[in-house]
């Protein structure tokens, strides 16, 4: 079996769970490390045995050793990077958001189909053991019909600071970034298609020109609803999913999932190193099998629509002053 030879662009906390992920899937040659500047992105190439570091993706790109990008970088840049890697033949693995816009996500979809390259997006969640347990849960037919979706993420981001601590270059986006994760979560297990959406923003907050409250309602072709609540001003933060169903009602709370009552699921897992493991492992699997990644780009454009439908409502009612972003993907 030929090695597949990776790059890994960005070396923030994400990328930490690639390169340790990657590390342990055999057959998988950790090539390039691409970062910003290019003495962290040494460092961490050293750490994780990489072969080079570059702060150049154009240079890493044109390496003809290279067969696979994982896009880890700001999510402002994972257009343009990830359109750069298929134009130079590479598979590409893209954190989420594919992009910022429905628009340029479906490009970067179009030019995957143009260059014959797999897409993955990582909405990491579907390979996690919670979240693979709830999809087998609900398909097999135990809880009965559901009748709603519900489920929030609350967080504090009133300084631009990460999960990982540090203070970050770039601006986060709760609507496409982290909306992304839970309408994603909410059409891969309702598995029904979107009859229509409805929801609101809060106007741009000064701390970063960006909403920091955002709530949306979907409602499929199958009569459910979905309920999504995103919020950065939590003093407290909390997240979770409840489904209504006939049999009961299915509760996620961390690795913890309940039914009518009852502990149906508890894993020891630390969910998001073993869903990136997982998910890794599907991406190069599918590259090896010349066929469609389980969560492609198709799919990261789908989670996308209804969060662009959102902002698209709130500027035609209320203007681009209170709501247009900064940036234009």
């Amino acid at each position: 079996m030929k090695d597949l030879s990776c790059c890994i662009v960005g070396y923030g906390g994400i990328a930490e769970f690639h390169a340790q992920a990657c590390n342990k899937i055999d057959g998988i040659r950790l090539r390039t490390l691409m970062g910003r500047r290019l003495e962290p992105a040494q460092e961490f190439a050293t750490k994780h045995g990489f072969e080079r570091a570059t702060d150049s993706l154009q240079d890493a790109l044109d390496d003809d050793e290279l067969d696979a990008v994982i896009i880890a970088s700001p999510s402002q840049v994972h257009y343009e990077q990830a359109m750069a890697s298929l134009d130079a033949g590479k598979h590409v693995l893209v954190e989420i958001p594919i992009a910022l816009s429905l628009t340029a996500s479906q490009q970067v979809a179009e030019r995957a189909t143009e260059v014959g390259r797999n897409v993955m997006v990582a909405h990491t969640e579907r390979y996690t053991e919670p979240g693979l347990f709830v999809k087998q849960f609900i398909a097999s037919g135990a809880t009965g019909q559901i009748y709603q979706h519900q489920v929030f993420s609350y967080s504090y981001r009133h300084e631009n600071v990460g999960w990982t601590g540090y203070e970050r270059s770039w601006v986060d986006d709760v609507v496409f970034h982290h909306g992304c994760h839970l309408v994603d979560y909410s059409l891969w297990t309702m598995d029904s298609p979107v009859r229509r959406v409805h929801g609101e923003l809060a106007p741009k907050h000064a701390i970063n020109d960006t909403s920091m409250d955002v709530s949306l309602l979907i409602r499929y072709e199958n009569e459910a609803m979905a309920t999504i609540s995103l919020s950065y001003n939590a003093a407290q933060g909390a997240g979770g999913h409840r489904f209504l169903c006939e049999n009961g009602t299915l509760e996620i709370a961390g690795n913890t999932i309940r039914f009518a009552g009852e502990t149906v699921f508890e894993s020891s897992e630390n969910a998001d190193q073993s869903g990136v493991l997982r998910q890794n492992e599907e991406f190069f699997a599918s590259i090896r099998e010349a066929r469609p990644a389980s969560c492609n780009a198709e799919d990261g454009v789908r989670a996308l629509a209804p969060l662009q439908a959102v902002y698209d409502q709130m500027l035609e009612l209320e203007g681009d002053e209170k709501y247009k972003r900064l940036w234009s993907h």
